[in-house]
């Protein structure tokens, strides 16, 4: 039997496209967003991109500043109702239960890296304005169990303004826990040196 070619990792959907031109708009003009390191975003191939957690704007700003469409895990809860659940869809999200290890989301997040997407996860796993959270190995995980990069993104605000940046892509090598626990580490690490410095 033949493999199943790639999904096409650069065609987002009509939804996806308008919400993402219109969030940018937004986000430039009244929240002066800034980005960087977009160069570091690999243009195809599955990649993880890892991120710290500091507001619910952040899946948007994250959608809204990469070079390419980003899967994103969403509670279940959203996907309840019929309509929303198209919507959310629509923006390349998938369930997730959060009241325990979900391992249906931790397959399709699989998936969708084997078929060449980028899939966002806030490895934080809930919002920290501190900066001062325990780093989870969920993202470290999906990039070691699906062989690709791991992209350190850091989320931060400049007065009223929204910085993004993208630093280089980390690899992911090995599959024990201790080999994830010391990508976590480098991948939080990446991070803090992306954010500027707070004296």
């Amino acid at each position: 039997m033949a493999a199943t070619p790639p999904t096409p990792t650069s065609v987002p959907s009509t939804l996806y496209r308008l919400v993402g031109t219109l969030a940018l708009l937004y986000l430039q003009t009244f929240h002066g967003l800034r980005v960087h390191g977009r160069e570091h975003v690999p243009r195809e191939g599955g990649c993880v991109v890892g991120a710290n957690h500091v507001s619910a704007w952040d899946p948007l700003l994250l959608g809204a500043s990469l070079p390419r469409v980003v899967h994103f895990m969403a509670k279940q809860e959203l996907f309840r109702h019929g309509f929303w659940r198209r919507v959310y869809r629509g923006l390349h999200a998938f369930p997730v239960d959060r009241s325990g290890a979900d391992i249906g989301a931790v397959k399709e997040a699989l998936r969708r890296l084997q078929r060449g997407h980028a899939v966002g996860v806030f490895f934080e796993g809930t919002r920290n304005v501190r900066g001062d959270a325990t780093a989870h190995q969920g993202a470290a995980f999906l990039a070691q169990r699906a062989d690709v990069p791991l992209v350190p993104s850091a989320i931060w605000r400049d007065g009223r303004a929204f910085c993004v940046a993208f630093g280089p892509a980390l690899t992911a090598r090995g599959r024990s826990r201790e080999e994830a626990a010391r990508l976590t580490t480098e991948l939080a690490a990446a991070v803090k040196d992306l954010m500027p410095s707070r004296t």
